[in-house]
């Protein structure tokens, strides 16, 4: 894969919630850079929320190599340890 094919993705984490907002820029670096530092700078005092900007071939690649940044839907540990309670009439 040659620079020109890197795909550039803004990905804010939501770290409480476990949800990630996704951004494309495609092949647009200074579009997906001037983003990246506008959402940095909007969340730069918030620890609950993580800014990073990634490169791939894909989108599909991205959630496959960071997957920590997507939600794990049925695997999240608050939602399991919620559901688990819940069913045990716990909760």
């Amino acid at each position: 894969m040659s620079p020109r094919d890197v795909q550039h993705f803004l990905v804010v984490y939501d770290i409480p919630g476990g949800e990630a907002e996704v951004e494309a820029f495609g092949a647009d670096y200074e579009a997906a850079l001037l983003a990246y530092e506008q959402a940095e700078a909007e969340h730069r005092n918030d620890d609950d929320v993580e800014v990073v900007l990634l490169g791939s071939d894909s989108a599909a690649t991205l959630e496959r190599t960071h997957s920590s940044y997507f939600r794990l839907s049925g695997k999240h540990i608050d939602q399991v340890v919620g559901r688990e309670l819940a069913e045990l009439g716990l909760r």
